[in-house]
């Protein structure tokens, strides 16, 4: 059984229940499961058995009910490019609408119920209704066959009722029962609810644009010492690319030839240039100086940096926050109770009122109601604040994280790397067993931790070292290797005594320890200073009412030093993986728990914690561990990360609030329950007029996210 995560792309919804009815497509499928499909991105993710999953069956299924699943990869870039498309064809045919449109509202509006003007209502909501409003009752009757629901059901309803009343009543010669306008000028005040809101959809993901904008989709290949220009995603790795001056970046790369200044604000946020020269790492997406460069590819579209970002944030706007269940369990039955509504409204109206209305107030009902609002509440806001998010180098991978940051009551903190800077100095190095020194350095040479390194710049370049076979980290502990037929270990003192049964040598301060099975080689001592950001980002936590931990790998003593220095009360040393993994579930029994951290040790913590965050210059497995990932050096975005949560949550509040608080007022409005103690009631026309307008409260809310900005 081959299981595998998919995202792919779903067209042809066109609100919420859409969402919802080709989730249960998808659930009847067998193979599939943990669906997810997001009306606002148009994604639709899933786990699916590759051996059981019948893929042209899935799509035959969801194109029954007029959806179109596409497997293959779409490009941010592409996607946007459909959706100005799209937006393009809309208002082509709303422009077109609209010379029927007017001339049909102008003489429905005037109620002269002569032959010619009855006529011409006729032919005008004739093909406003049928023809441009085509879609909307193939996909209502196309959810019918398979017997569910959406907002094209009741705008088909709607629209299909008033056109058949104005036909009986025509027949029976009663001219005064004619609704033709309100029948096609449903269909028109729809189309253009539809266009503003996917003009505002689009607007949203602006920040995504302006991440797109900043990738070259051409590149200079230099081959046999001729320039010649491509597409970047026909490159190849170790490719050699020329970089001219004030030009973008193309790919990731290794300097080979020239030196130059690159401005990598947009990906550190400094606005000072970098001085680049031979070997020196470059990225897609910043600016080349005023210097010519020759840049051997490592890294090209998607696998770049600012591919992956881009894709981390177009991944994050497919994901749900947990405040969005509600809007779901709500949008689930929201159409189903609108047609009860307006049957009963129209019922009471006949038996118990004024019959002539009971009609008209029962398509007020089905036309009024709009399921859109609150499908849009919570995904635009996410969508808008990823894309905030990333521009303020801060990627958000899950929306929940979004939610979460408000409720948490502690945050684990790693020290090394990201309390201090990570860039320990050897003190001192206490020999046991001087003949040993060139193992302890040729194992050491192989290590990638930050005190390996530190062991690197203190003994240099040494000539002659032994070789290191069958090399293998363990995370959390150490190095090991075989050296001239002997293990040879490096690492803390629980790996010592591990491996060697007995307690390890004491010492008060950051260490690390050489030895084999017989006992120690050397202990090598270490002091790393506090990061400058530290104590900013204790005091934040502490005035948002969040406990800060200390979590490390370290010793006792030097956590302790550090906590002393900055202030933090609780603080636990000496921690393996698994032992920060019980601490989280530990500090989780009492609240909502943050792990802040950027080594391999500490990933599986941060994919247990409920917020895992991890540093800009954390590995690979930490960040994709993390749900949030600070793509600058130092910890300011952390402040900003909350406060990025802090005005999400209040836009999605507001959003829910228009979305329930418009539907709870219109629809009484609409089913006539102030028409006789205050004779307010709407027409047909006006009830649509209301609901292709209020989506856009949403879409408006959401977008002044992008003008506050973060501090």
């Amino acid at each position: 059984m081959a299981k595998e995560q998919i995202q792919w792309a779903l067209s042809g919804m066109t609100c919420a229940g859409c969402a919802h009815s080709a989730h249960s497509i998808a659930e009847g499928t067998p193979g599939m499961e943990q669906i997810q499909v997001r009306y606002a991105s148009g994604s639709f993710k899933a786990t699916v058995d590759t051996e059981l999953l019948d893929v042209p069956a899935l799509q035959k299924s969801l194109a029954a009910a007029g959806y179109g699943l596409t497997t293959s990869y779409i490009s941010p870039r592409s996607r946007i490019k459909n959706q100005k498309e799209a937006i393009d064809r809309k208002r082509n045919e709303l422009i077109a609408a609209t010379a029927l449109a007017l001339p049909l509202f102008v003489v429905g509006m005037a109620h002269v119920h002569s032959g010619w003007s009855i006529g011409l209502q006729f032919l005008l909501a004739s093909i406003l209704s049928f023809y441009f409003g085509r879609k909307i009752h193939s996909k209502a009757f196309a959810l019918a066959k398979m017997g569910s629901t959406n907002m094209d059901t009741l705008v088909s309803l709607g629209s299909l009722v008033a056109y058949a009343y104005s036909i009986v009543g025509l027949a029976m010669g009663s001219h005064d029962q004619v609704y033709f306008e309100s029948a096609g000028l449903i269909i028109y005040f729809i189309l253009i609810g539809k266009l503003l809101e996917d003009r505002g959809k689009l607007s949203n993901s602006k920040a995504l644009t302006a991440l797109l904008s900043i990738q070259p989709n051409e590149a200079i290949l230099v081959e046999d010492g001729r320039q010649q220009k491509v597409a970047v995603e026909s490159l190849e790795l170790d490719q050699l690319v020329w970089i001219p001056p004030a030009q973008r970046i193309p790919v990731d790369g290794i300097v080979t030839e020239g030196s130059s200044t690159i401005d990598e604000s947009t990906f550190t946020g400094e606005p000072l240039p970098v001085e680049k020269g031979m070997g020196s790492k470059v990225w897609a997406g910043t600016m080349n100086g005023n210097e010519g460069l020759l840049v051997r590819v490592t890294h090209t579209g998607r696998s770049s940096a600012l591919g992956g970002i881009i894709d981390a944030v177009v991944d994050a706007q497919g994901t749900a926050a947990p405040i969005e269940a509600l809007t779901d369990r709500v949008s689930k039955i929201f159409v189903p109770s609108i047609l009860a509504l307006s049957i009963a409204t129209g019922l009471i109206w006949h038996f118990a009122f004024d019959a002539p209305k009971a009609v008209i107030y029962a398509i007020d009902v089905l036309v009024i109601a709009c399921p859109c609002a609150l499908g849009l509440a919570t995904p635009l806001a996410v969508v808008a604040a990823t894309g905030i998010g990333s521009k303020n180098g801060l990627l958000i991978k899950d929306a929940a994280a979004l939610q979460l940051a408000g409720d948490v009551k502690f945050a684990l903190l790693d020290k090394t790397g990201t309390l201090t800077l990570g860039k320990p100095v050897v003190t001192n190095i206490d020999w046991s067993d001087l003949a040993a020194r060139s193992a302890f350095i040729s194992l050491n040479e192989k290590g990638t931790h930050p005190l390996n390194h530190a062991l690197v710049s203190y003994f240099g370049n040494v000539d002659g070292l032994p070789q290191v076979k069958r090399f293998k980290a363990v995370p959390g502990k150490g190095i090991q290797g075989k050296i001239d037929g002997r293990m040879h270990y490096i690492g803390s003192s629980q790996f010592f005594t591990e491996i060697c049964g007995v307690p390890a040598p004491v010492a008060p301060f950051t260490h690390t320890l050489c030895f084999t099975e017989d006992g120690a080689i050397a202990l090598a001592s270490f002091e790393d200073a506090l990061h400058p950001d530290a104590p900013n980002l204790v005091r934040e936590l502490q005035e948002r009412g969040i406990t800060p931990i200390i979590a490390s790998g370290d010793v006792v003593e030097a956590v302790a030093k550090t906590a002393q220095s900055l202030g933090i009360a609780l603080y636990h040393g000496g921690l393996q993986p698994h032992d920060k993994v019980t601490l989280v579930k530990e500090y989780q029994k009492q609240g909502r728990t943050l792990m802040l951290g950027d080594g391999i040790n500490d990933s599986i913590a941060l994919n247990a914690a409920d917020v895992g965050v991890s540093l800009a210059h954390g590995t690979a497995v930490a960040q994709e561990s993390a749900a949030v990932v600070l793509t600058r050096e130092g910890l300011p975005q952390l402040a900003q990360y909350f406060q990025l949560s802090t005005l999400t949550m209040q836009t999605i509040r507001g959003n829910l609030l228009w979305a329930f608080g418009y539907n709870l007022i219109a629809l009484p409005i609409a089913a006539g329950l102030f028409a006789v103690p205050l004779g307010l009631e709407l027409t047909p026309m006006m009830a649509s007029i209301a609901m292709s307008f209020s989506s856009l409260g949403v879409v408006v809310n959401s977008l002044r996210l992008h003008k506050k900005p973060l501090r």
